[in-house]
């Protein structure tokens, strides 16, 4: 009875949202909101989620939109940005941006406007979209359309994991997700994989194991961090552009992180913004804010972890602070 009440809550206060709140968003996207916060929580997975073909995705994904995904129609040039959640896919979509200036389609009928999130969209919409297209996403790799037929290319973008797991975890709070336990909680799911988008660790070895693929692009957060102008001119050379030093400086100059939390295109981060009502989408993107969250008892666990998982792969991040 008490599900029942507060469902039924949960529905009146989204119809009242809709026409307040969500009202200068498409309706697309309305209905994709008011799917997932209809979807519901268990013991094993305490978060707002579905569940296809054994993938714990985010709620608003159905079995449906896993189809259309895999069946897309890819065209020569169609470029996907690639993450698992909270690895820095604002900022790689605002690099993109910078770079290839994408025109600006229909803003009002896509998330994400220049480079529209391929995860809530259409079909309709993104056949609208002139090429070249720059979609981002945060799908595995076997989720994705991969056309035999055409060029398209994919950069992968990959964050150290304890730092990802922070972020994850004070995004986790919102109405979309749901989540309402503790750090502690909260990292042992992470560690399980039992979280929308499934397991940090093979989502990342996925794509890391096609990193050779002369169609992907396999960047990491850290070394964007460290030196971002190189990594913009290598990603500019990946997608067929020629950057000077000046040309990487200026895109650089845009892409801070204090530039970001300013500027107008962001729309996926206002959306997120009003929805949390504190803080920032764009949280810190430091390198190294786990050191204030582990204990040394959780270092140990996640540490025994990441080697388990990692040894052997070639893959080694850094988990040091470094300077933007």
């Amino acid at each position: 009875m008490k599900n029942v009440v507060e469902s039924n809550i949960k529905k009146m206060a989204f119809q009242v949202a809709r026409n307040t709140f969500f009202k200068e968003y498409p309706e697309h996207f309305k209905d994709l909101c008011e799917r997932a916060l209809n979807t519901s929580k268990t013991k094993e997975i305490p978060f707002l989620h579905s569940k296809v073909n054994g993938l714990i995705l985010p709620p608003y994904m159905t079995e449906e939109q896993v189809r259309i995904y895999t069946t897309f129609q890819t065209r020569p040039g169609d470029v996907f940005l690639v993450t698992y959640p909270k690895s820095g896919t604002t900022w790689l979509a605002e690099i993109i941006r910078c770079i290839a200036q994408p025109k600006e389609s229909d803003k009002e009928n896509l998330i994400g406007g220049p480079v529209p999130t391929f995860d809530m969209a259409t079909q309709e919409q993104l056949e609208a979209v002139p090429s070249p297209r720059y979609m981002s996403t945060h799908l595995p790799f076997s989720l994705l359309p991969r056309s035999s037929e055409h060029e398209v290319k994919y950069i992968y973008l990959a964050r150290n994991p304890k730092d990802v797991a922070v972020s994850y975890f004070h995004f986790s709070s919102m109405p979309f997700l749901n989540f309402d336990g503790t750090w502690e909680e909260f990292l042992q799911y992470f560690m399980k994989g039992n979280i929308p988008g499934g397991s940090y660790f093979d989502h990342v070895l996925e794509w890391w194991s096609h990193q050779d693929d002369e169609n992907i692009l396999f960047l990491k957060y850290e070394d964007l961090k460290k030196d971002l102008k190189s990594q913009v001119k290598i990603i500019a050379e990946f997608l067929g552009f020629k950057f000077s030093d000046e040309e990487a400086k200026a895109v650089v100059k845009q892409c801070t992180f204090q530039a970001m939390k300013s500027n107008s295109n962001q729309d996926i981060s206002k959306f997120v913004d009003k929805l949390f009502k504190k803080g920032s989408h764009l949280r810190k993107g430091i390198v190294g804010d786990w050191k204030n969250h582990f204990s040394d008892e959780q270092l140990e666990e996640f540490d025994k972890l990441y080697q388990s998982r990692l040894n052997g792969t070639g893959l080694k991040f850094e988990f040091q602070s470094v300077a933007e």
